[in-house]
């Protein structure tokens, strides 16, 4: 029976951590196709207001988080990256 828990528990962990990284892409991504949709249609950098200053600075932030990451480096930076990441795109969406 544990030995039937630990690999439940083995298969768990691996499925997740596969799902970060597809999940870290597909933001990645989207936020990327965001931010070039709002620059086409305003014709100028989208850095105009608190909005799109802010998902530029998490998109940037997350450039930051992901280059260490696939090189399979060390990132001491990332426990300071991702929330700041979180914090910011929340606040952006908030409507504040």
């Amino acid at each position: 029976m544990a030995i039937q828990l630990l690999t439940l528990l083995v298969k768990e962990i691996i499925g997740l951590y596969d799902s970060l990284e597809k999940g870290m892409i597909s933001t990645f991504f989207c936020i990327t196709g965001l931010l070039i949709t709002r620059w086409i249609f305003s014709r100028h950098l989208p850095l105009s207001n608190l909005y799109e200053s802010l998902i530029f600075l998490s998109w940037s932030l997350s450039i930051l988080y992901m280059v260490p990451y696939f090189k399979k480096q060390k990132n001491p930076l990332g426990t300071i990256i991702v929330p700041s990441i979180i914090f910011t795109q929340g606040f952006a969406t908030s409507g504040l």
